[in-house]
């Protein structure tokens, strides 16, 4: 009870001495100026910022990493990032740091995604990104490297599906001669039918467009039938009569270079015997031919020379070229060179 008097006793002592009561408020005001410095000095923390290159340390205020970056005045776009995160709490000795974003172009899907981000790794950037791989799809960089600015990367869907395709297969074709039909007529003895074949296909798209396709199996549903064809080997004769009224048949007419020889050593050389490469007298109505033209035993007529057989050769005489054997080397002589026409007759 006496305490409270005294302090009642002493305010109203100051309250009738003004300037008592202005050495109290001073007093006051002094202390909270003096408690709040103390207070500021004690919230501020030592931070030290790492941007664009460049160390910045500082002592701030500032309750978040958010806020002593807008106090620096950095500024931040999309794709940076800042470690610890904005909202961070400031502390004594925090160390902020500003990793800048970089632009990497994602050439995907038909179109171009731009992104920018911090360098990370490819596989990362593409989460980034959001999009997603296949199990076949390709990268144009590894997965584990850095991105950089300004980097351009392809994705290539690769899309493999399993298909079952059917094709035809042809119908075998047998050609048979037969002597019966004229020569060059064809003429179907068995008709064909065509098969079908069944394939397991694995089809490799790249980006919609197909770049391979793989045969896994392949099945005969049919087997085709051949099919057989008759082809004409008799030849056609035809008639003709001769200068002096004899009537040949024939199957064939060339137009060939004729020259003659004489089987004696004038025309043959030394070593002449008078026999022929088939081991036939040499004479007239013998002839020297190329066997890939005109078959040796074949039979002759000679237009200007007259009937003949094919039973000689020699090294000169090659393609469309005959020559002609005479008795004597005058007459021989005398026939020189000349293209004449060559009748193959018909067999008799």
């Amino acid at each position: 009870m006496g305490r409270r008097s005294d302090v009642r006793m002493d305010w109203q002592r100051n309250h009738h001495d003004p300037a008592g009561w202005g050495r109290l408020v001073a007093i006051t005001l002094l202390s909270l100026g003096i408690l709040s410095a103390i207070m500021y000095l004690v919230a501020l923390d030592r931070v030290t910022v790492y941007v664009d290159g460049r160390v910045y340390r500082r002592t701030t205020a500032a309750a978040t990493v958010g806020k002593v970056l807008t106090e620096l005045g950095v500024t931040l776009r999309t794709g940076d990032q800042v470690q610890p995160e904005l909202t961070e709490k400031v502390r004594e000795g925090t160390e902020i740091r500003v990793h800048r974003g970089v632009e990497v172009k994602f050439h995907v899907d038909g179109g171009v995604q731009t992104i920018r981000t911090v360098p990370v790794s490819v596989v990362e950037a593409l989460r980034r990104a959001k999009i997603e791989l296949g199990p076949d799809d390709r990268v144009s960089s590894p997965l584990d490297d850095t991105v950089y600015a300004g980097q351009e990367i392809r994705v290539v869907r690769v899309r493999k599906r399993i298909v079952t395709e059917e094709s035809i297969i042809k119908a075998p074709v047998e050609l048979r001669k037969d002597n019966s039909l004229k020569e060059g007529v064809r003429q179907i003895v068995q008709k064909g039918e065509p098969g079908l074949l069944r394939k397991t296909v694995q089809i490799t798209e790249e980006d919609g467009r197909v770049v391979r396709k793989k045969v896994l199996a392949k099945e005969r549903i049919k087997e085709p039938k051949k099919q057989i064809v008759a082809v004409g080997t008799k030849e056609t004769v035809y008639t003709m009569t001769t200068s002096r009224g004899r009537e040949i048949r024939y199957t064939k007419v060339k137009q060939m270079v004729a020259t003659a020889y004489y089987p004696g050593p004038e025309s043959c050389g030394k070593y002449a015997n008078g026999y022929t490469a088939t081991g036939k007298k040499a004479g007239f109505g013998v002839v020297a031919v190329d066997k890939r033209v005109i078959p040796l035993g074949t039979r002759l007529y000679i237009e200007g020379y007259g009937y003949a057989e094919a039973a000689d050769v020699g090294s000169a005489i090659r393609g469309d070229r005959i020559d002609l054997c005479f008795d004597t080397y005058r007459e021989a002589k005398m026939f020189g060179k000349k293209t004449v026409k060559v009748y193959i007759l018909a067999p008799q």
